[in-house]
């Protein structure tokens, strides 16, 4: 093979590593019924979910977001988040799950 041919070969090879990147984790949302608005403590979601990807406030109030996005450069990306909002006495005051996983989708569109 010669130097151009090593070149693009070397080339495409790098293209196919960084097509894809990942951030977050990944994690199964247990539906619904797995969080109760005023009855959920952040100790069960601990032990639901794991530490959360990433914690902050929002109006003063502790925030908790669970995230998994896997980015491609060629075709769709799967990404999912789970953001919860805690009151000041450490219960699920509200909480959003999202999805663009096709099976997950499927499932939610179903309801």
């Amino acid at each position: 093979m010669n130097r151009f041919g090593v070149i693009l070969l070397m080339f495409f090879c790098s293209v196919g590593i960084w097509s894809c990147a990942t951030v977050g984790n990944s994690f199964n949302f247990k539906g619904p019924e797995s969080i109760v608005i005023g009855k959920t403590t952040k100790e069960e979601i601990l032990k639901q979910y794991g530490e959360p990807f990433r914690v902050g406030y929002d109006d003063g109030e502790l925030k908790w977001t669970y995230g998994f996005y896997k980015y491609r450069l060629f075709g769709s990306s799967d990404t999912k988040d789970l953001d919860l909002t805690f009151d000041k006495s450490g219960y699920v005051k509200n909480y959003t799950y999202s999805t663009s996983l096709d099976e997950e989708k499927k499932d939610l569109l179903k309801n």
